[in-house]
């Protein structure tokens, strides 16, 4: 088995807690970007993806947030910034402990994280264009704000928009690390996606993926979600896929160029036994 089917097999057994856990206590997930992506063009993982994304209606999330550390197995950790002062982001991580991996971008075996999954809350925006603009770009700038607060650990090989770059730049000439904390970033980011309603929002999602607000879509394409096949099981996904899948990445079928097909991380240890070999 490959250093990347191990890494697969354990993200899918974390998943696999995490939606048993959404059944019994009724709580709403859907399977977002490239977890999504996968289910539709691979049938479970892009092959070169190596983690799962999950988003949650904001009062399941809270819910779930609430009662998953005291279900979830003992090896499994339930991550945020209110959890870890440490933590670097603002969305949900769940952590299988028994796990050892390096992030490829910063290729530091000292520096190792354990293999996990993302879940993000599903919140609303302002109905009128202007507001809603107005709001992406506070959440964006609290959002940018928290990164700098981290440097060194900034992505500097992921693709950016030209307005992206010079704000970037700007920005990392400036010592924000004076002017605030990541903490304080964190909590103005919960406290304006809290104040939107998804009930009443047209339009709903996560603002906090990768996509940004590509990932903000017509709340009709959430609908009340369907079951995707995803490797050997099946999981929630958005009703409206195509439509999801097109706004968010274009022409989704297509395969990016072979530069493209990065992976993010590397799994060394598993249960105490060394993979890195492997």
């Amino acid at each position: 088995m490959s250093n990347m089917d191990l890494l697969h097999q354990v993200d899918l057994d974390i998943v696999k807690e995490v939606v048993a856990i959404c059944k019994k206590h009724n709580l709403k997930y859907y399977m977002l970007g490239g977890t999504m992506l996968g289910a539709i063009r691979h049938k479970g993982f892009i092959p070169w993806d190596d983690d799962i994304d999950l988003g949650m209606p904001r009062k399941d999330y809270d819910k779930f947030l609430k009662i998953a550390p005291e279900l979830l197995s003992a090896h499994l950790k339930l991550v945020n910034y209110h959890t870890d002062p440490e933590y670097h982001y603002y969305i949900t991580r769940i952590l299988d402990t028994d796990t050892k991996v390096i992030e490829e971008r910063i290729g530091n075996d000292n520096k190792y994280t354990n293999a996990s999954i993302d879940i993000f809350p599903i919140d609303g925006t302002p109905n009128n264009g202007i507001l809603r603009k107005i709001y992406f770009f506070r959440v964006l700038f609290h959002r940018a704000m928290m990164s700098l607060c981290y440097k060194d650990s900034i992505d500097r090989k992921r693709p950016r928009g030209k307005a992206e770059r010079i704000l970037l730049w700007v920005m990392e000439k400036m010592p924000v690390e004076k002017l605030t904390t990541p903490y304080k970033q964190k909590e103005k980011i919960d406290k304006l996606l809290r104040k939107q309603n998804v009930k009443k929002s047209k339009y709903i999602g996560n603002i906090m993926g990768a996509y940004r607000t590509r990932e903000i879509v017509p709340k009709s394409f959430y609908g009340k979600g369907r079951m995707y096949k995803f490797e050997d099981i099946e999981l929630c996904g958005l009703e409206k896929y195509d439509e999801y899948l097109t706004y968010t990445y274009g022409n989704y079928m297509e395969l990016p160029p072979v530069e493209k097909q990065k992976t993010h991380f590397k799994i060394l240890e598993i249960h105490g036994k060394d993979v890195s070999g492997d």
